[in-house]
């Protein structure tokens, strides 16, 4: 088999980087340093991350869904920011997804050559009648993932927006937008969970946290969709309705249980002084910005 991956900056071996007789402490000092490389790639890519954010938010707005897909590492990081977003942005589970080479058993567990099918990729994004309203964001830090580059062909063939995040150099354009976080080689040649992970990570929740922010799912700062479903949201609820609001927490639990703790209905009937009804309709069309 040729090794068409052999010359990939994140399989490539950080020579200088001595590792085998370091204390546990120096290590870590190690790990340390090599995380500094995130932010300057971060700065150097942030206009791309500012623009996918846009398609972000305008495929969500306009009611088009968002798939996450990637293999291993990379398809478990799609899998976690789409699982991130109903409880911090309230939104449906079924607008924001992730898929996985190899189904949702490879959450837990490798799947042989999953990653490899040129085809199986093709087959989930029919299952889920991926369209032109909706986006497709493909993750694959070697840049070479077969599964993801086709799903990405695939989608772009049903007039799908589409945004590609890898690692590594690409000799061509895969997609509308291109995000290449080129941080070199691991500490563990090969080992993407590492540098490459973290920076997907960050840049994933940059993309949909904007994104977000630009669709009022979060005021002043403040998450106000929240799902009040544990002690913690309720707790998360009463305080932002409060800091919002200007009110003491007294008064902010009476109003969020007669908005049946809907933060942003109970802001409606606070500051427009409406009934729950008369709240809940109007909430849904002006934006909470102008009630301020």
């Amino acid at each position: 088999m040729k090794d068409v991956f052999s010359n990939l900056s994140t399989e490539k071996r950080k020579k200088e980087l001595k590792t085998d007789n370091k204390t546990f402490a120096e290590l870590v000092d190690s790990f340390v340093e090599e995380e500094r490389t995130i932010n300057t790639v971060l700065k150097a890519n942030s206009k791309k991350i500012a623009q996918a954010s846009e398609v972000f938010f305008d495929v969500f707005t306009k009611g088009g869904r968002i798939f996450f897909i990637g293999a291993g590492t990379s398809g478990r990081l799609g899998i976690l920011e789409a699982a991130e977003c109903p409880p911090t942005f309230g939104t449906s589970p079924k607008q924001i997804q992730g898929i996985i080479a190899g189904g949702n058993r490879a959450i837990l567990k490798a799947v042989e050559g999953a990653e490899d099918s040129t085809s199986s990729s093709k087959k989930d994004l029919m299952a889920k009648k991926i369209s032109h309203n909706d986006l497709l964001i493909g993750i694959s830090a070697s840049g070479k993932t077969k599964y993801v580059l086709s799903g990405i062909s695939y989608a772009k063939k049903v007039k799908s927006q589409t945004i590609f995040i890898t690692c590594n150099k690409q000799t061509k354009k895969i997609s509308n937008i291109d995000i290449v976080l080129n941080v070199g080689p691991e500490i563990v040649s090969g080992s993407t969970r590492l540098k490459s992970g973290t920076i997907t990570k960050n840049v994933l929740n940059i993309i949909s946290t904007a994104a977000m922010i630009k669709a009022e799912k979060i005021f002043m700062n403040l998450m106000i969709d929240i799902k009040p479903i544990t002690e913690k949201l309720k707790a998360r609820a009463i305080r932002n309705i409060s800091i919002i609001l200007n009110i003491s927490r007294t008064e902010a639990i009476k109003l969020l249980k007669r908005s049946k703790w809907n933060i942003r209905v109970g802001i409606f009937m606070h500051k427009k002084k409406l009934n729950f009804k008369e709240a809940e309709l109007l909430s849904k069309t002006k934006p909470i910005k102008e009630l301020f």
